[in-house]
């Protein structure tokens, strides 16, 4: 896919827009043993991310960065993947410590 196709998408056409849940088959949840498990795009505070989780009780199994075939999300900066600053890498670090911190 080239850079820029995800900057020329034509105006939706539908009145609602919703995420395909693609079922993820031969999975449990760790929670509550529920096997209807689910992954699809979701947008929180880091950004946009792919999301596992039980359909049942909601728990997270996984959340990773979106690849280029999840098309998440459908407008991406051009410097998406590019590497963090020194700057931003201290400030991030700096977060980290102070939330483990909390976690203890």
């Amino acid at each position: 896919m080239a850079w820029n196709h995800r900057y020329t998408q034509p105006r939706p056409t539908q009145e609602r827009l919703y995420v395909e849940r693609v079922p993820v088959p031969d999975t449990t949840c760790p929670s509550c043993g529920s096997s209807d498990i689910a992954r699809y795009p979701v947008a929180n505070h880091f950004g946009p991310r792919m999301a596992t989780k039980c359909q049942k009780c909601l728990h997270i199994l996984a959340m990773d960065r979106p690849t280029d075939e999840d098309n998440w999300p459908p407008f991406r900066s051009v410097t998406y993947d590019w590497k963090a600053s020194p700057g931003e890498r201290a400030a991030r670090d700096a977060l980290l410590r102070e939330l483990a911190a909390i976690d203890r």
